[in-house]
């Protein structure tokens, strides 16, 4: 196509040279792809003489006379022969593909129909280009499709792994015609890779040559299982990685199979040819690896089920002969025998350890002799049992003829496994299974019988911690009523005490008062400035009594709930607080919006609620800092927050400030003052109507608390 375009130009201007370049963006570089009586360079970059300059203005450069022409783009067509020229950049859509040069071995006078024509025509061949690579890579991306279906229909066919491994290599290389592919499945135990699917045959046609097992990080397909990363190689033996290449192998590319983070495999693609592997091959690849890696992964689970299905159905037999009697010996009985037919063992034993002598001895077994029974004594470290007892992890013996020190008590037992039964990390005995066969045993059964194992220390234990947890049960009802009755006790004496005190402090605070104001005589300043310290100082033992006493009783809401707007009773507090602020240097800022519903509750102890919480933020505030009251809906409650930029309040801490006389710092030389109640009786109010209190706060940063009341419905009451 490009030749001909290029012949029908130069046919209508009616010169005898020609050029057309397209750029590959993929090297950035000008292609020379049709020429006509031209010797010039292959490959140009943008930017680069002439051709590049158009490109890279996307403007027609004419000549009439290169020989007369004193740009220095011209410069390298007069050692060329070349007297005249017309250049025009191939446009599409404002991006330039290429050039269309049309040159004369004269001078050569362009017509104003030529200059017109020369980049008409260059517009219209890079429409042509664009098409054309339009339609490849539409032909290209509905082979990927054609092959992705393949594969999808493949992998959801069954649950067999070698049959899902042959039919997508099979799927792959009829969609994608490639020379050499092989799945390769990680072994996590041996750290290799494992052919699978047509026992890792490098084409459908060529048997396999040679071992494809590979470690782990050896060669290219090891390096992408270790690092989980695609590897595109145009020629293998170039990389350093390639050291284990499928052979004759010129180029490579492997895929990784992934399922979350954890690589399960590779997809390992070679052809003979250098760089035959492209970007596209890559993100199909990648896209077949994803569904191979899915698909893998569930018949691994399938199977994975189906002997936990196994597994389970023994284990619920136990569970339900477990749960039938408390008679230890009768439990032990029936899991050994429960457990030999699950297993499919010679034998199962049961041995206890006994604390005092430390010598384990059965105390349930099955297909054992009777005389087996009770010659087997085995003292802490001694004999497998013993090992296991002593170090609490299970131990297998696949082939007891292998092991010198092996203790026989039937010469028939070839194979043997032993767990330990433990509670609470103390080892009480031990579980065993054995086989006169060697090899009988796989990890499916420790896993079982390590579970079996545990059901077994609970139904030993079962029968004496029912009794412990009985009595037990029985104390700790006895002491929580204590406990009760004493924090009864301590409440009505707090309030007694209190009571007690508001009277002898009112007449305190009177005759201080009285004092102050001269009725008992003229004092000296001095005299004047301790009696106020004194009122100072009972002002605040008032206070504390006063808040012990509202402790006591804010939990007894009132019978009638009224509608209180929050936002209100917020500027109140505000309002209250101004004088405090303004002299520690704070500012208040409230965000209280009017249209805000009421809630239900009691206006006199919502508002201490603010006050408190105010108070608390101005006493821990830096001068200069700001406090900030909010009032906002929060669906079927209003919420209110108050927050400061002062010290903040520690993590570990945070739950406990709500706690009554509770205080962050509790020492004698803490910061600031306070009897710790403050808090205290913000979550006894909130709750008591029915809300919620907490505290979000980073140490340094300052403290926001929150609390929320259910809005006022109407029939509140």
């Amino acid at each position: 196509m490009l030749h001909r375009a290029l012949a029908i130009a130069l046919e209508v201007v009616g010169l005898e040279v020609g050029t057309i370049s397209v750029l590959d963006e993929t090297i950035n570089k000008l292609v020379l792809r049709a020429q006509q009586g031209w010797n010039g360079p292959d490959f140009v970059a943008p930017g680069q003489g002439l051709q590049g300059l158009v490109v890279e203005t996307g403007e027609p450069f004419v000549t009439q006379d290169v020989s007369r022409d004193t740009r220095p783009a011209v410069q390298e067509f007069r050692n060329e022969g070349i007297r005249a020229m017309a250049l025009a950049p191939m446009r599409v859509r404002g991006h330039v593909l290429g050039v269309l040069g049309v040159m004369s071995c004269e001078p050569h006078e362009f017509s104003p129909q030529e200059t017109s024509f020369v980049p008409a025509m260059a517009d219209q061949i890079g429409i042509a280009v664009d098409n054309a690579r339009l339609h490849e890579k539409t032909q290209r991306r509905l082979e990927e499709l054609v092959v992705l279906d393949n594969v999808a229909a493949e992998v959801t066919s069954g649950l067999d792994l070698e049959e899902i491994a042959d039919h997508v290599i099979t799927a792959v290389q009829q969609g994608r015609g490639f020379e050499g592919l092989r799945l390769l499945l990680i072994d996590r135990e041996q750290g290799v890779l494992e052919p699978l699917g047509h026992e890792g045959q490098t084409s459908l046609s060529q048997p396999r040559q040679g071992s494809l097992e590979l470690h782990v990080g050896e060669g290219l397909a090891g390096w992408v299982a270790e690092n989980g990363t695609a590897a595109r190689v145009s020629d293998v033996a170039q990389d350093p990685r390639c050291t284990s290449g499928a052979p004759g192998a010129g180029s490579a590319l492997v895929i990784p199979l992934a399922v979350g983070d954890r690589v399960i495999g590779v997809l390992h693609a070679t052809s003979g040819d250098l760089d035959a592997f492209s970007a596209e091959d890559e993100r199909l690849m990648t896209t077949v690896a994803r569904q191979l890696a899915f698909a893998i992964e569930n018949a691994r689970l399938h199977q994975e089920t189906e002997w936990r299905l196994a597994e389970v159905s023994a284990l619920y037999d136990l569970a339900r002969q477990i749960s039938t009697s408390l008679d230890v010996q009768e439990v032990l009985d029936a899991i050994v025998w429960s457990l030999k037919q699950a297993v499919r063992c010679r034998a199962c034993s049961i041995a206890l350890l006994d604390p005092v002598d430390e010598v384990l001895e059965i105390r349930a077994a099955a297909g054992i002799d009777d005389r087996w029974k009770r010659d087997f004594q085995l003292k802490l470290g001694e004999g497998i049992a013993g090992q296991v007892a002593l170090e609490g992890q299970p131990l297998y013996v696949s082939d007891t003829l292998e092991l010198d020190d092996f203790i026989f008590f039937d010469r028939s037992v070839r194979s043997l496994l032993t767990v330990p039964l433990s509670m609470q990390q103390r080892v009480i005995g031990t579980l065993s299974v054995d086989s006169d066969q060697p090899h009988a045993f796989s990890e499916g059964d420790e896993r079982l019988l390590t579970i079996a194992a545990a059901q077994a220390a609970v139904a030993i234990e079962k029968a004496r911690l029912y009794a412990n947890l009985e009595q037990r049960a029985k104390h700790l009802a006895q002491a929580y009523a204590e406990l009760k009755e004493a924090d009864r006790l301590k409440d009505e004496v707090v309030q007694n005490v209190s009571h007690e005190l508001r009277t002898p402090l009112t007449f305190v605070k009177g005759y201080v008062q009285l004092l102050l104001e001269g009725n008992g005589g003229p004092l000296a300043e001095e005299q004047k400035e301790y009696l106020s310290i004194v009122a100072e100082k009972t002002d605040i033992i008032t206070g504390l009594v006063s808040d012990i006493m509202f402790l006591q009783q804010a939990d007894r809401m009132p019978s009638n709930k009224t509608p209180v707007s929050l936002t209100k009773l917020a500027w109140r507090a505000l309002r209250g607080c101004a004088a405090t602020a303004e002299k520690a240097e704070l500012t208040l800022v409230e965000n209280l919006p009017e249209d805000i519903s009421p809630v239900a509750g009691s206006e006199g102890r919502l508002l201490q609620v603010f006050d408190n919480l105010l108070g608390n933020a101005i006493k821990f505030s830096p001068a200069g800092g700001t406090i900030t009251v909010t009032v906002e809906d929060a669906g079927a409650m209003v919420r209110a927050s108050v927050s400061d930029q002062g010290i903040g309040i520690p993590k570990d801490q945070q739950e406990r400030i709500f706690e009554r006389f509770y205080q962050v710092n509790g020492s004698a030389r803490r910061r600031f003052s306070g009897t710790g109640l403050g808090l205290a009786i913000v979550k006894r109010i909130v709750e008591t109507h029915g809300g919620e209190v907490w505290v979000e706060s980073e140490e340094g940063q300052g403290s926001t608390f929150h609390f929320t009341i259910p809005k006022y419905q109407g029939t509140d009451a």
